[in-house]
């Protein structure tokens, strides 16, 4: 399959990811839902989130079979090219899906957004000081030193919990594009690297796609 068809495919998968990344607040009730998912989700979301779109960007290259060969170029340079332009294409539908969430939110879904970080962030920071206090009472009771009862991070508070969950700016707008190019830098990228293993590897199913190139 080619390129763009292949990276397409995965590209829409990343964009479902982006969406229920970005948009998780319209789909979670804080009121019914436990503390530590709540947690969970305001401190693992972006990266989790991150993780899978390169994960689709890896997995597009390695599918990926040139179906366009030039003579006298080499097959490891068609996975190359190949490669990184399948995970461009999924980084690209990424970034553009990240930038319109990114939009709506800043505007016809502010009010959702805010409305959830209002309700969120007291149950996460009595979550958060509440596993703070166990683990400082767990030390104690096995008799660790002062020092290593008090070496905690500062407990959490509702203010700055909830800042980092409240709608972005129109001016972070200018961010999502820097992030937009960034990301397709750094997925084209990984394609490419994964295409250049692939060449070097010199396996019997590259060597007949030379001669026979797959079509679908």
């Amino acid at each position: 399959m080619g390129p763009l068809r292949t990276g397409f495919r995965y590209g829409i998968a990343g964009v479902l990811v982006a969406l229920a990344s970005d948009l998780y607040f319209l789909f979670i009730d804080p009121a019914g839902t436990p503390s530590w998912v709540l947690a969970v989700i305001a401190q693992y979301r972006t990266r989790l989130a991150l993780a899978i779109f390169l994960f689709l960007a890896i997995l597009a290259a390695l599918r990926v079979r040139p179906t366009r060969l030039d003579p006298g170029v080499p097959y490891r340079s068609l996975l190359l090219r190949d490669g990184a332009l399948a995970a461009t294409v999924v980084a690209v539908m990424v970034g553009f899906t990240l930038f319109l969430t990114t939009a709506l939110q800043a505007t016809v879904l502010a009010g959702s957004a805010h409305d959830y970080a209002t309700e969120a962030a007291p149950k996460i920071v009595s979550y958060v000081n509440g596993v703070r206090t166990e683990i400082r009472q767990s030390r104690k009771e096995r008799g660790a030193s002062p020092e290593r009862v008090n070496d905690l991070p500062p407990p959490a508070k509702v203010g700055a919990v909830r800042s980092t969950l409240e709608p972005p700016a129109l001016r972070d707008l200018g961010r999502s594009i820097a992030n937009f190019v960034l990301r397709a830098v750094l997925l084209g990228t990984a394609g490419g690297l994964v295409g250049v293993l692939r060449g070097r590897s010199g396996s019997t199913d590259n060597e007949k796609s030379r001669g026979t190139p797959r079509r679908e």
